[in-house]
Order: C-alpha cells, then structure tokens, then sequence
C-alpha cells in the first residue's frame, strides 16, 4: 500500500510539473547558467569604473597563428616595400569587404570617399581613391592599419594580419569602382 501510495504522488507530481510552460522552465537547478549575468563588449563593466568589457589581452598573451610583425612604428619606407602575401580571391575580397564594413566604414564610408557616419564630428580622412592613396603600397597600407596614423587608431590588437590583407584588397577594388581606366570605361559603354 506504502509503495503504491508513493508512486501515485510521484505520478501527480510529475503530471503538474509536465504542465507548464513549454518555452519556460518553472524549476531552474543553477539558474545562472541559464540567465548569465553576462556584458557586451562596448558596455561599462559594473565591477570596473570606466573600463568597457572589451578588454585587450594581459601581456605576454600570443593569439593562435599568431604571425609577429617585426617593423616599427616609424619604419614607414621599409614597410612600403612589403608585398601582400594573399591571392585576390573571390572570398578574400568578401572577407576583406566584411572588415571595411566592420572596422573602416564608419571613418572612409561604403565607397572610400571619407563620408562615413562618424565624419560630420571629427577630421575627414583621406579620400581612398585618391592619387594620394592610389599611389601608396600596399605594404605602406598595411603598416599604416597595423599602427594608426593623425587620427585613426592603431587596429593592430583587433585586427589580424590576414584579414588586414583581406581588407586592403577590397579598398584596391573600391578604388578602381571610383577610378575606371580608359579601357574598363570603353567596354562599359558598348
């Protein structure tokens, strides 16, 4: 009688339990790993004054495939004689596309033109597709992202080096969207 007694109020138990909610779950067992009291990256950190969650690594720290760029700040002429080392890929270009979105977009604007949403309260950066910048290597660029210039932050603990050639190979296509040779204009108009 005991046993079957037990069962029965087990039985119930389990029946009002299986009738709730099924997007909620009423009994939580460690609710925190359920709801973590987690930060997004650009908020304050509560346990910090002033610091934002997004917080580079402690020193010493080396990032998988991590590749050291041996030039410093001021080698800017040896810098210009780096070569990039990446095929112009079709995925390349989308993940070189992906990161100007990301990272340049809101400085040099969708077509490089240094219109880009944050301009109208700060110092207009150079016109991508200018001779100025047609004319610099891509190792120059690429040294230029890595440690910053007037302006522009140095983007070299956000960016890796990978994806800082993606990038220039996208801003090489943009600047021959805004600057057609003779040629491309010529088979254009036929």
């Amino acid at each position: 009688m005991n046993l079957k007694y037990s069962l029965l109020v087990v039985g119930i138990l389990a029946l009002l339990i299986s009738c709730g909610d099924r997007e909620t779950t009423e009994l939580q067992y460690t609710p925190d790993m359920y709801v973590s009291p987690a930060i997004k990256p650009q908020e304050k950190d509560p346990s910090d004054s002033g610091q934002t969650a997004m917080r580079l690594p402690a020193s010493g720290t080396v990032p998988r495939n991590f590749e050291p760029y041996m030039l410093a700040a001021t080698d800017t002429l040896a810098a210009s004689e780096l070569v990039n080392p990446i095929p112009a890929t079709e995925d390349v270009l989308a993940m070189g596309q992906k990161y100007y979105d990301i990272f340049c977009y809101t400085c040099h604007g969708p077509t490089g033109a240094g219109d880009g949403p944050i301009i109208p309260k700060m110092t207009k950066p150079p016109v991508l597709y200018s001779k100025k910048v047609i004319d610099w290597s891509d190792g120059r660029i690429y040294h230029l992202i890595t440690y910053g210039q007037g302006n522009m932050p140095s983007y070299r603990n956000y960016v890796d080096p990978t994806t800082r050639w993606a990038i220039i190979h996208y801003m090489r296509v943009l600047q021959k969207s805004q600057n057609p040779s003779g040629e491309e204009l010529a088979s254009q108009q036929q």
